[in-house]
């Protein structure tokens, strides 16, 4: 059994990372004496106790709400008063920017330009949506941001931070660790956010802090991107994007005017951000964590919580309760022998009933559909798993043969089309081994859900139970060709915004769909059983390259929790095909109208 200390309505399982402000925890929530789910938990260090903050923390709660439950500020926020204040919300596997950076600093690995421009499009969208809700964060920093195993960013202390803020003065421990990000006009805002933005993005590039109180502009024109692990001085629109950040010269006036300055960087220059090759860095900078991490859920889900419930407080007394409830392991000899009667008294009583009523177990039928579900969940995996193996295989040989023809072309011209062409078939080999590796763990953690179940329920391994007919393979269909009622049991994508008359004629066209693949069912809900009997969507638009291909998806609405239905909507979307916008009739990146995902329930 693991080692947890109870704080409020958790169970702290493990730091996760410690920060100016406390530390950030995976903890465990209970229903009844079971594991329910796992939730990320914000401590805060004893200086803020002495500044208030378990006194001022509701004041928290009035911010919640304007949020909007937005995803790039996590899901699910609980705030819990008390002599130890805290604030949890839904677990997401992942590790802070702060980390990030000291971790690829530490062993050397490179971060690229475009790794620093998907952070920091990610928490400028947070910045940009709280601005809009007369909402100023105050206190942002590298420690503000989460960054997901699987590239997305999360601005984690948005419901708090402007009480940070408030704070801080009585902080000055935090104040001194945070002072490189807190330079901006004190007086506003909206500059004061955007300084601590540029902050960010220019230790992104130089994996150095902003220098304190020095010369800015001479930092600025010294800096070189050091994180890429090259001599090469920032890109000079990024410089210039930086020092109307930083310097306080053409301040942008309205988070509007930022938010379009910031568009143009992110996809007029030769960049491509996106939240896949930020997933392909984040396994490969932390891939024994992540291994560490996903081993520990996985015990902390089959482990016994009895000691931390109601019940398993009456088994002891005075000093010794409190103990175990603030996470001690230390129990009295009286107590374990009353635990281990009644585990033997248990065993007897079951060993009575099996031999009364008989050795041939009743198969409970919700049981049989559950391991038929999951059986039928494994052949469309596999199937997709041939389908990724396909794909990879033919990323290689294009690869190979566009290696081949710029090594024989002499045209300058033409080799700089080629290599164009292969820079992007080798980011697309990427992305479906990133894909493959993911299918491979999905597929091992399906095949051992079934084979628990099984062994649980003392169920044949062999298709002896009514097993559902696999389902055969979605073929792709074209956007013009009827969609599927959203009865199917099969979620379909459907796309909500015509094209526009006006755009035709005009021969200005937004990025479309040419062929569409269906999402399959998350196995994640289905193994929790969480509300499969309800009908799910997921909104989403997609960017789309020159090529037509996927460069970004982003969640316009997703469906709440950990269970994986933005997911397999994003994995669908980057597997489909696109055809790229156009304008003047020429092909241009650009966004598809908003991409509806269905998830019809499950009976």
């Amino acid at each position: 059994m693991g080692t947890y200390t109870r704080l409020g309505s958790y169970l702290l399982a493990s730091e996760l990372t410690s920060d100016p402000f406390g530390g950030v925890h995976r903890a465990v929530a209970l229903a009844g004496g079971n594991f329910d789910r796992h939730v990320l938990v914000r401590t805060f260090s004893e200086e803020l106790f002495q500044a208030g903050m378990n006194t001022r923390l509701p004041e928290a709660g009035r911010v919640v709400p304007l949020l909007g439950g937005a995803r790039v500020y996590g899901l699910g926020y609980r705030l819990e008063g008390g002599k130890t204040p805290h604030v949890a919300w839904d677990y997401v596997p992942g590790r802070s920017l702060a980390q990030l950076i000291e971790k690829a600093k530490l062993e050397q690995i490179p971060f690229g330009v475009d790794h620093a421009l998907t952070v920091i499009q990610g928490v400028a969208q947070a910045i940009v949506q709280m601005q809009a809700k007369g909402v100023s964060h105050g206190v942002l920093s590298p420690h503000s941001v989460w960054v997901s195993f699987e590239g997305a960013v999360q601005v984690m202390d948005a419901p708090y931070a402007p009480l940070m803020a408030s704070l801080l003065a009585k902080a000055p421990a935090a104040q001194r660790k945070l002072a490189p990000y807190l330079q901006g006009a004190a007086n506003d805002g909206l500059q004061q956010d955007l300084f601590a933005l540029g902050a960010v993005l220019y230790e992104l590039l130089t994996f150095e802090p902003l220098p304190v109180g020095g010369d800015l502009q001479g930092a600025l024109d010294r800096a070189t991107l050091k994180a890429a692990q090259e001599d090469a001085p920032i890109p000079a629109e990024i410089r210039a994007f930086l020092g109307r950040l930083l310097l306080g010269r053409q301040p942008f006036p309205t988070v509007e005017a930022f938010n379009a300055e910031l568009e143009r960087v992110l996809y007029d220059g030769e960049y491509s951000p996106t939240t896949f090759n930020m997933a392909f860095f984040m396994h490969t900078l932390f891939r024994e964590e992540n291994d560490r991490d996903a081993a520990a859920m996985k015990a902390e889900q089959g482990d016994n919580y009895l000691a931390y419930t109601a019940a398993g407080e009456t088994l002891r007394s005075g000093a010794n309760r409190a103990e175990h409830i603030d996470g001690h392991a230390e129990v009295q000899q009286k107590n374990r022998t009353l635990l281990i009667g009644g585990s033997i008294g248990a065993v007897v009583i079951l060993g009575l009933g099996y031999l009364l009523f008989g050795r041939t177990p009743k198969l409970d039928p919700a049981i049989q559909q559950q391991l038929a579900e999951l059986r039928q969940l494994k052949v469309q995996m596999e199937q997709q798993k041939a389908d990724l193996d396909a794909r990879a295989k033919a990323e290689t040989e294009r690869t190979t043969q566009l290696q081949k023809q710029l090594s024989e072309t002499k045209s300058v011209e033409e080799r700089a089309k080629l290599q164009k062409q292969l820079e992007e078939a080798q980011a697309r080999k990427l992305e479906v081994e990133r894909q493959q590796k993911l299918a491979e763990q999905r597929l091992a953690e399906q095949k051992a859900a079934e084979q628990k179940l099984a062994e649980q329920k003392k169920l044949p391994e062999s298709p002896s139970v009514p097993v559902l007919p696999p389902p055969e393979s979605p073929k792709p269909q074209p956007m013009q060709e009827t969609q599927r009622p959203a009865a199917a049991q099969v979620p379909t994508p459907q796309q909500t915004a015509p094209q526009s008359v006006a755009s035709a004629v005009t021969n200005d066209q937004a990025a479309r769909v040419t062929t569409q693949v269906a999402p399959a069912f998350p196995l994640r809900a289905v193994q929790m059983r969480w509300e499969t009997n309800l009908d799910h969507t997921v909104r989403l638009k997609v960017f789309v390259g020159e090529q037509g291909q996927p460069l970004k998806v982003s969640v316009v609405e997703g469906v709440a929790g950990a269970y994986g239905f933005d997911e397999a909507a994003i994995e669908a979307a980057n597997k489909s095909a696109f055809a790229p916008a156009t304008r003047d009739g020429k092909p241009v990146r650009g966004w598809t109208p908003e991409i509806i995902y269905r998830f019809p329930r499950r009976r």
